[in-house]
């Protein structure tokens, strides 16, 4: 056996592989402690450096420039690295609703995405809706809408995304088609905004499998079987990318891409891995055993993400972790060891041994380097890739032993993700540290073909020994050809896993996000209702809704009605008074008329709130009466009483005393139609509203159109008012007004038609109100000037009202009866003739004269 020199510096090895493969000057060869191992001894360095190194799953989004490239081994999970993000596009009319993010996932191409977790959950894909977006979240669908998509490509992509490109890409943040990502496994997020589903951006967690990889088992070129070969990537991948005795090996002879070196050893050569080992040691990766459930499982698997900042020792050491590895140099040769003993290949008795020699016997630990328990973590898959703690393995009688003391280690297995395989590698761990018989051996040269990591068996009637078994874990080469080893005793037993009563359950916390449940309205209810007036007159028909107001994180209700013939919309609203418990609402409501209500509460945050059941409900038979028409009614009514003749007065006061008993009773059917249009800038105003109003019942009908019409710019203004009234009555009388108004600055002149009937013969004609205001003047008001009307044949003027004379307001009346007849108090009177119906009297003003006859 070659002598070891100095093997560690000729590759450029620290800490693991310095340590393991040199362990004292004087070995020639060792085998690395496992990291559990270490751990059990009290050793926990790299651990530490392990976790330095960052080997357990990235849960958070990286960004920025100095984030290192990184790649997956097996069955594992990362929160990626950003490479792009951006807002974009519109939701009706909603400006950028959708935000996109580009992750990177892994630096080496051709993994497969397993699962993906949105912040926290693990979700589910539906059918591609959209190829341009990717594949819908169903989980982030609401009312048939998606609001959540994932693409993702496996790094061997050949150009720019085309959704990146078109529509994602803006000026400020451009995506150009030269970003292909070449050997790059990214995935592009896309949401749309929803308040109920998104408290945020969405954060995301995605499983994947691991880079395709050589499995040496597999190939047959040199003593495997099947058609991998190391020259050719596209044979590469498998059931072994999951073997951590796979990984180690491809870490060994390099990572590369295209040809160019990435990650791990650069000048190691297939003749320095015997295959017969490396074969042999994938097999025992291999081998099932029972899991979970009773599932046949491999032995042991590896998963987990690669930093290529990560110091490449630490790599294979967490790689070790998960199947009790360790390996072994021989002369710039590595072989690798895990799990049980392999099989015995050397065998000695106390006859064998150099008895001129020195040896060296250690029975047992001391207090400080025993251990009795072990514990650890691991991620947890069900979890979201969460740091799970495993539960403890406790030894009773070996804490008796230790005086009653718990002693206990804890490892991390960063690349373990499966729990069974975690509890298997505890307990063998454990069995086996206590292992504490060691010896130190001179052997013949016979026993130089003995390698680190071999298995022997040991007869020793001195030590009551019976084909005991022991590991070679370091031997120095003598020069005179003897060789020491050192030796630790082994039992395969320590590696005996019974899953039914050695498995201990592990709980596990729900992920699934919690969405509130969608919250419906308490004590809904609508019931008829009556508006009224202060004088306690029925004016509306009305619905009075009612609900519980005092339930937390609600702010308010709304509510919807509609029309229960034809589930035509009436009428929405809100409340946000909610602790009010009811509200009384009119408008659109007919009188007597079938409606159905429904309402639902307002939340006080962002969530899904539920409408309540269409509640019928009967508006009562409220219909309008003359208070409605107050207004018009008392116009009408002044400009009628102000006839003195008989008949007209007669038509009036029977109008007058109808109108009157209006206020007892309600109208059969009324309605009201309102209409506005207007026009605003600065201190301009302009607008025109419509009134339109009809009633009846069996007595009478009524009817009124008004139009007014006004232009304002700050104290400038100016209105014109137009009113047509019309009543008839059960009775036989009728009547019917029609006045213009025009108001300058408050100058206001009026002009008006009525039409008084009921038992007259005769149309009536009346030019009505030429009206004067006098602004500034005190009791200053609007006049009748002149009127004409025609009663029953006989043709009428009269001149009334109240008039501004020398500054003071007097009461002024003419009437002519058939026109041929003046009274009145008029003061001053100017005419070109006046004469008598007869004409034999005449006064000729103009000419000067008079003319008297018989």
């Amino acid at each position: 056996m070659a002598l070891f020199t100095a093997i560690a510096a000729a590759i450029g090895l620290t800490g693991f592989f310095a340590t393991a493969f040199v362990t004292v000057a004087s070995f020639a060869t060792s085998i690395g402690l496992s990291y559990i191992a270490k751990a059990l001894a009290g050793n926990q360095d790299q651990a530490e450096a392990a976790k330095a190194d960052g080997f357990s799953v990235q849960g958070k989004l990286q960004a920025g420039g100095t984030v290192p490239r990184s790649f997956n081994l097996g069955y594992s999970a990362t929160a990626g690295s950003l490479v792009y993000a951006n807002t974009w596009g519109n939701d009706g009319e909603t400006p950028n609703a959708y935000f996109t993010q580009v992750i990177a996932l892994s630096d080496l191409p051709g993994g497969a995405l397993q699962e993906a977790w949105v912040n926290g959950e693990l979700v589910t894909s539906g059918e591609v809706l959209d190829g341009n977006l990717g594949t819908p979240v169903l989980q982030y669908r609401k009312d048939g809408k998606d609001h959540l998509w994932i693409k993702y490509y496996d790094g061997t992509q050949t150009s720019a995304d085309t959704l990146l490109v078109t529509r994602v890409s803006s000026i400020d943040r451009p995506y150009t088609g030269s970003r292909v990502g070449h050997g790059v496994a990214y995935v592009i997020c896309t949401a749309l905004v929803e308040e109920t589903l998104f408290t945020g951006f969405p954060s995301f967690k995605f499983a994947m499998s691991g880079i395709p990889l050589y499995d040496i088992s597999k190939d047959s070129s040199v003593g495997g079987v099947g058609s991998h070969r190391w020259s050719d990537r596209s044979t590469w991948g498998g059931d072994g990318d999951n073997l951590p005795a796979v990984q180690i090996y491809n870490l060994l002879r390099g990572v590369t891409y295209n040809g160019v070196w990435l990650y791990g050893l650069q000048s190691m050569t297939a003749a320095r891995l015997p295959a017969s080992n490396w074969i042999a040691q994938i097999a025992k990766c291999r081998e099932t055993i029972a899991g979970i459930g009773g599932v046949l499982e491999p032995t042991y698997r590896a998963g987990g993400q690669i930093n290529v900042d990560a110091q490449i020792a630490n790599a294979v050491e967490a790689l070790l972790t998960s199947c009790q590895g360790r390996i072994s140099e021989i002369g710039g040769f590595y072989k690798v060891h895990l799990g049980a003993p392999d099989s015995i290949v050397f065998a000695w008795t106390d006859a064998d041994l150099l008895s001129t020699e020195q040896q060296t016997y250690k029975p047992f630990f001391g207090l400080a380097d025993s251990i009795n328990g072990i514990t650890g973590s691991f991620p947890y898959p069900a979890e979201g890739w969460a740091t799970k703690v495993a539960p403890p393995y406790y030894r009773p009688d070996l804490e008796a032993r230790d005086g009653n003391r718990r002693l206990l280690a804890n490892p991390s297995f960063d690349f373990v993700p499966y729990a069974a395989q975690v509890q298997r590698l505890m307990r063998s761990a454990l069995d086996e540290a206590q292992r504490a018989r060691t010896h130190v051996l001179s052997f013949p040269p016979q026993y130089w073909v003995v390698e680190p990591g071999d298995i022997g068996s040991w007869t020793s009637l001195r030590n009551g020994y019976v084909d005991k078994l022991f590991r070679a874990d370091a031997g120095t080469d003598k020069y005179n050809l003897d060789v020491i080893l050192h030796l630790t005793e082994v039992d395969p037993a320590d590696y005996d896993w019974d899953h039914e009563t050695d498995f201990q359950g592990i709980s596990t916390g729900p992920t699934t996000f919690p969405r509130p449940a969608p919250q419906g309205i308490v004590d809904w209810f609508a019931e008829p209702a009556i508006l009224k007036d202060a004088d306690g007159f029925s004016r509306r028909p009305a619905i009075r809704l009612s609900w519980d107001g005092t339930l937390p994180g609600v702010i308010g209700i709304q509510y919807e009605v509609r029309l229960a013939a034809d589930n035509s919309h009436v009428t929405r609203g809100r409340s946000d008074q909610l602790d009010a418990g009811a509200l009384l609402i009119s408008q659109s409501l007919l009188p007597d008329t079938d409606y159905e209500a429904r309402g639902q509460y307002i939340p006080s945050a962002p969530r899904d709130m539920l409408w309540s059941d269409w509640i019928a409900v009967t508006t009562p038979d409220v219909k309008l009466s003359f208070r409605d028409f107050d207004e018009a009614v008392v116009n009408l009514v002044t400009s009628i009483a102000a006839y003195n003749d008989v008949p007209l007065k007669q038509a009036v006061d029977t109008v007058a005393a109808f109108v009157a008993n209006q206020d007892a009773r309600n109208w059969i059917d009324q309605a009201r139609i309102r209409t506005q249009i207007q026009a605003r800038s600065d201190a301009a105003h302009a607008e025109i509203v419509t009134v339109q109003t009809v009633a009846a019942d069996t007595a009478a009908a009524f009817a009124d159109y008004q139009v007014t019409v006004s232009a304002t710019f700050g104290s400038i203004n100016s209105t014109i008012t137009t009113q047509s009234t019309a009543i008839a009555t059960l009775n036989g009388y009728a009547a019917a007004s029609y006045g213009v108004t025009l108001d300058v600055n408050g100058y206001a002149i009026g002009f008006g038609l009525i039409n008084g009937g009921g038992g007259i013969s005769s149309a009536t004609f009346t030019v009505d109100k030429f009206k004067i205001a006098f602004p500034g003047v005190t009791g200053g008001a609007a006049v009748d000037v002149w009127t004409v009307a025609n009663v029953n044949g006989s043709p009428k003027a009269a001149l009334r009202g109240d008039m501004i004379v020398d500054g003071s307001i007097t009461t002024q009346k003419m009437t002519v009866g058939n026109l041929s007849a003046i009274t009145g108090n008029m003061g001053t009177l100017t005419a070109g003739v006046i004469q008598s119906p007869t004409g034999r009297m005449l006064i000729d003003l103009n000419n000067t004269r008079e003319l008297f006859g018989d």
